[in-house]
């Protein structure tokens, strides 16, 4: 070992290097403190029926709660508030499934609540964290399974829930129509959901200006359908009524891929679907039915995947150190004791300054007696 290596080691280890170790962990940690009792002041005030015992006991479990996932306490109360600010009465059970998402799914804690909160409200869903669950442990099970990321199908079900429910498809029908797209084309969540949607509109013959289809597009694509033996409608108790969109859909993939290539009515098919579409999803769907129906099956059978993908991230080394920072922060007391803990972090903080300063003047000799200044400090603030 040279003696550059020699000294650098000596640096290292000498008692003003750990001392700045320690004092800039120690300094970091109060900044964090400061970041959640903001938090937990800010889901006291805009939640006047939280008692101070309820916010006591949210901030007492928000460092374990936030650990099993592998994420800072910060990160916890925010989708806590979020959730709050969205009117769900279980914002603490949503604020989980939301760190399960982002764990699981990789992605961000914007797309996450986008997800969740138009499944809840297109499939009417009431705020269940049991129902939230089962869809996205399905969509985790077919991302796991197939060349779709949990983002791109996550983007793709938010943008085309709402239709897909209003229109009589369900959760796993939905993820598994946007899973082909995805899978088939290599393509993103929006361009599956512009044209997922455009294809629910026409097969649900429902006029939207905004997408671009009017009755006279509606009206060309059901002639095309009819054109390869799949009618829209159905008689039922008497009454014409429109079929459901998914079984129009089986049929027309059958007719699609029995004609060859060649056939114009493949064409005239795509080109009906009204709005501005990538008709290559189109295609894509009708072409690969097959998978379609897999991924329905994995959809199904998803129980526990979303948990045990979560558990991937929990377990990593970000995961790891985020334990361990929440482990760090555990000796507050009561963050909702604002007054209190403000003072307290307050005085802790000039005093890592105070002993960053010193440390940057002191030799090693120097640099113990500062160390025990400083533990002698925050026993005064009755931190140590």
């Amino acid at each position: 070992m040279s003696d550059k290596n020699v000294l650098s080691l000596k640096d290292l280890l000498s008692p003003s290097s750990i001392l700045r170790l320690l004092t800039a962990g120690a300094k970091k940690t109060v900044t964090e403190l400061k970041e959640l009792n903001t938090l937990i002041t800010q889901i006291g005030r805009e939640n006047a029926s939280l008692s101070m015992e309820d916010l006591d006991r949210l901030s007492q479990s928000s460092l374990e709660t936030a650990s099993r996932y592998g994420r800072n306490a910060a990160d916890y109360l925010s989708e806590v508030s979020r959730a709050f600010r969205t009117g769900y009465q279980d914002a603490e059970g949503m604020a989980e499934l939301s760190l399960a998402l982002q764990n699981a799914g990789g992605v961000t804690a914007e797309l996450a609540s986008q997800l969740v909160t138009t499944m809840d409200r297109a499939y009417q869903l009431g705020g269940s964290v049991d129902s939230l669950t089962q869809i996205l442990d399905g969509c985790s099970q077919i991302t796991q399974h197939n060349d779709a990321s949990f983002a791109q199908l996550a983007q793709g079900m938010s943008l085309a829930g709402s239709a897909a429910a209003s229109l009589g498809v369900d959760a796993g029908e939905t993820a598994a129509a946007l899973g082909t797209m995805i899978a088939a084309t290599h393509q993103g969540g929006a361009e599956a959901a512009n044209a997922f949607n455009a294809l629910l509109l026409s097969i649900g013959q429902v006029s939207d200006t905004e997408a671009g289809i009017d009755t006279e597009s509606l009206a060309r694509y059901e002639d095309a359908c009819r054109s390869l033996g799949v009618s829209l409608k159905e008689t039922r108790d008497g009454m014409l009524a429109l079929r459901d969109p998914m079984d129009v859909l089986r049929e027309l993939s059958d007719a699609y891929n029995a004609l060859d290539d060649s056939d114009t009515r493949k064409d005239s098919l795509l080109a009906a679907v009204g709005g501005d579409v990538d008709t290559s999803q189109i295609d894509a769907l009708l072409r690969h039915w097959d998978i379609y129906e897999s991924m329905l099956g994995q959809y199904t059978n998803g129980s526990g995947s979303l948990a045990a993908a979560a558990q991937e991230h929990a377990d990593s080394w970000e995961g790891s150190l985020n334990r361990l920072s929440n482990t760090w922060s555990g000796f507050v007391g009561n963050l909702a004791d604002t007054d209190g803990v403000t003072a307290a972090i307050d005085g802790l903080n000039s005093l890592l300054s105070a002993a960053g300063s010193v440390t940057e003047r002191l030799g090693a000799l120097g640099t113990v007696g500062a160390g025990a200044g400083l533990l002698a400090g925050l026993k005064n603030v009755g931190m140590a």
